[in-house]
């Protein structure tokens, strides 16, 4: 049986910009994925006392998943139900800052990417993050609880959150056998139905979570986008058979470097990309091409940095993840050195194909060996298609002095990744990853 199409974030990127630009907001449903429950660290440590799994060393899908399985086991009465969320979830409604990730879906929902958001999630981190980018409940948008308000088809505000399972500050919400809740609400079950009617971009669908609402999305939706950071999801049975019955009217990007809060950072990043908005983009009923597949050039990267410098580097390869996932850069550095490798040979070899050199500035590695390739590999700088990128990790007495200076450097402002606080280090780290994605895909624009 013929499969969903695998499409990359750069082909939703193209596809929610026509959507927007032809005045059609998607749809957009978020999976248990996207709330509190999947994203704090509480609700672990409450069912680690009733299962034998070690919750902490098996990936966070699978400790989810079982951690819903103790819930339906333990079958708790509605008051001390009540009271393991209460104690679970308290601090939520008091997070000063949002979730990572949060931020860039609520700018997005706030610049008209969408306008019905459809939540399986009974905590209140959607509404939090709207009211961040200054939205605001009764006045920019409404929400509708089930199980609490009588469902309107009609949106009254310019936007809509619908919290199918409920709302657990209001004191009504569903967890345990959801599919009989959804089944036995013939109202809330029109009235979804009909909001799913479209094309719908789903984020963070757990099967055990929320497998009630998959037979409405079969149904309902005319696309799907289904977006997950795991990749055994599109192998359940519930979420297979969606898929494969949407044939070419489904889509799927799934992975680890798919958690909500890679997504919704990445995918901001690239809608607020300068690009020809003229350019028209089809969607996954018409076959066309993966941006990997229209885009076979990748860009050849390599990275100078010494021995002591190895743990912010890895940093640094760690927040560009999404372009290695994508196939759009091809890296080098000396610890991917394989038995029997000549050291020299070997590197001369990737620096003559580098279109990008990273070079890795402290001053231990100012006083090191390796500080002498990179003034070697400014020679090959004359040439144009090579660029050169100083990454400021560690504080140098006098950066004048140093043959790059001449040159645009990371992170942007004065102070070097070591010298900075937890908090400033992962906002450099962002900003730079930003900065690099936003040069590579130059480059492969000029390749074309």
């Amino acid at each position: 049986m013929k499969g969903p199409q695998r499409f990359t974030i750069h082909s939703i990127s193209a596809w929610l910009k026509r959507r927007r630009r032809n005045n059609q907001p998607t749809i957009l449903l978020l999976g248990s994925h996207a709330g509190a429950f999947y994203r704090y660290f509480p609700f672990y440590t409450y069912c680690q006392q009733y299962t034998t799994h070690n919750l902490q060393i098996h990936p966070p899908p699978w400790s989810f998943q079982e951690c819903y399985k103790v819930l339906l086991h333990n079958q708790l009465g509605e008051r001390e139900l009540h009271s393991v969320l209460h104690d679970i979830l308290k601090d939520v409604a008091n997070v000063q800052e949002p979730y990572d990730g949060d931020e860039d879906f609520a700018d997005l929902v706030r610049k008209g990417y969408f306008q019905e958001i459809i939540s399986t999630n009974i905590d209140d981190l959607v509404e939090q993050a709207l009211q961040n980018v200054g939205l605001f409940e009764t006045q920019d948008f409404e929400v509708f609880i089930a199980g609490k308000q009588s469902p309107l088809q009609q949106r009254k505000l310019p936007y809509r959150i619908t919290k199918v399972f409920g709302d657990w500050l209001s004191r009504s919400y569903t967890i345990y056998d959801r599919q009989a809740y959804i089944a036995n609400d013939q109202a809330l079950n029109r009235y979804l139905r009909t909001l799913l009617h479209g094309e719908v971009l789903a984020v963070g669908i757990d099967p055990l979570w929320d497998g009630a609402l998959l037979p409405l999305l079969l149904e309902s939706a005319t696309t799907v986008w289904f977006v997950s950071e795991d990749e055994t999801s599109i192998d359940h049975p519930l979420i297979a058979s969606t898929l494969h019955q949407k044939l070419e009217k489904a889509a799927t990007i799934v992975g680890e470097n798919y958690r909500h809060e890679d997504f919704w950072h990445t995918l901001y990043h690239l809608l607020h990309r300068k690009q020809d908005e003229t350019t028209e983009y089809q969607i996954p009923a018409i076959s066309n091409k993966s941006f990997q597949q229209q885009k076979k050039e990748v860009i050849q990267v390599f990275y100078i940095y010494c021995d002591k410098d190895l743990s912010m580097m890895k940093k640094i390869w760690d927040s560009l993840q999404v372009l290695r996932s994508d196939k759009l850069i091809e890296e080098w550095h000396r610890g991917m050195l394989q038995p029997g490798d000549k050291m020299q040979i070997m590197q001369e070899r990737y620096l003559n194909r580098a279109q990008l050199i990273f070079v890795g500035f402290s001053s231990d590695f100012i006083n090191s060996e390796y500080y002498k390739q990179a003034e070697q590999a400014l020679n090959l700088i004359s040439e144009e298609k090579v660029r050169p990128i100083p990454l400021k990790l560690g504080p140098i007495g006098n950066w004048q002095r140093i043959p790059y200076r001449e040159f645009k450097s990371l992170p942007h402002g004065s102070k070097a990744l070591r010298e900075m606080s937890t908090k400033e280090l992962q906002k450099a780290l962002k900003e730079m990853a930003e900065a690099i994605h936003d040069l590579v895909i130059s480059l492969l624009e000029r390749q074309t």
